[in-house]
């Protein structure tokens, strides 16, 4: 991994995002592009007794949300040679789908809500990024990927999530696999072989998961990471994309990228 991608809005959490995502650039001692998708001066809206729009003037809060995007920028990357500024008048999404594709990683910050530009700019790095997503969580851990953790059940989403995560898992030296209680042992024994492949060690661990619901399963899969202390969970990503919402991922899916306390690694 060499390209990682973050876009940011201006947002008082660009700062702590920008931490995690240049953490895990030195990590991996790679470039990292970090894009401001600019607010519009101007915003159009229309009032339900009037087709007329109404223009209200949004210059201030632009320049604003400019210059916070910028000052985080240059107080978490400046000393980083690999770091980029690019500003863009794109919607996040629109952003993320054209420059997704030319990057090895889209760094996205845990989602707070379902629904909203930050749920479809979500959907567009795993849906039409052509690549793995890398969930930042709320406050930047002190390690990255120095114990990570792998969701397995044996799916194509779940095996592409561990290719892409090779050059961590290969950073860490080793791999915890997380399986479910209905996992065959066939699809562990390929997932072992894989990792021989490339000299990583893994340990696997069971937990409890057959009776509940899938955010139940969810929380049952981060509770399990929270107690390995993982710094990386690397799973699968599962579900359709939806234009603005989160709807269309599988509802373990949903839960996971907006309740992880550690980085996420995904892979649709």
């Amino acid at each position: 991994m060499k390209r990682l991608l973050i876009t940011i809005d201006g947002s008082a959490n660009d700062a702590t995002s920008l931490r995690s995502a240049m953490a895990l650039a030195r990590r991996l001692s790679a470039q990292l592009s970090v894009v401001y998708t600019a607010l519009p001066a101007e915003a159009f809206y229309g009032y339900a007794e009037t087709t007329a729009p109404v223009v209200f003037d949004n210059t201030e809060e632009a320049a604003a949300a400019a210059q916070r995007a910028r000052a985080a920028y240059d107080e978490v990357c400046a000393d980083w040679p690999g770091a980029g500024w690019s500003t863009t008048d794109e919607l996040s999404a629109d952003a993320i789908a054209r420059l997704g594709p030319l990057a090895d990683l889209v760094i996205m910050e845990r989602l707070s809500q379902e629904e909203g530009p930050s749920a479809a700019g979500f959907n567009a790095a795993l849906f039409d990024g052509a690549g793995p997503v890398y969930i930042t969580p709320p406050q930047p851990l002190p390690t990255v990927a120095t114990n990570p953790v792998i969701a397995w059940n044996g799916s194509r989403e779940a095996s592409l999530a561990v290719k892409s995560a090779m050059p961590l898992l290969q950073l860490a030296g080793r791999a915890t696999v997380l399986t479910g209680e209905d996992e065959s042992s066939g699809s562990v024994r390929a997932l072992k072989q894989y990792l021989d492949a490339y000299e990583v060690p893994m340990t696997v661990q069971g937990f409890s998961s057959g009776q509940l619901t899938a955010r139940g399963r969810a929380r049952a899969l981060l509770k399990a990471a929270e107690g390995l202390s993982a710094d990386l969970l690397v799973m699968g990503g599962y579900g359709e994309n939806a234009m603005s919402a989160l709807f269309g991922l599988g509802r373990a899916t949903r839960k996971i990228v907006t309740a992880a306390r550690m980085p996420v690694l995904l892979h649709h």
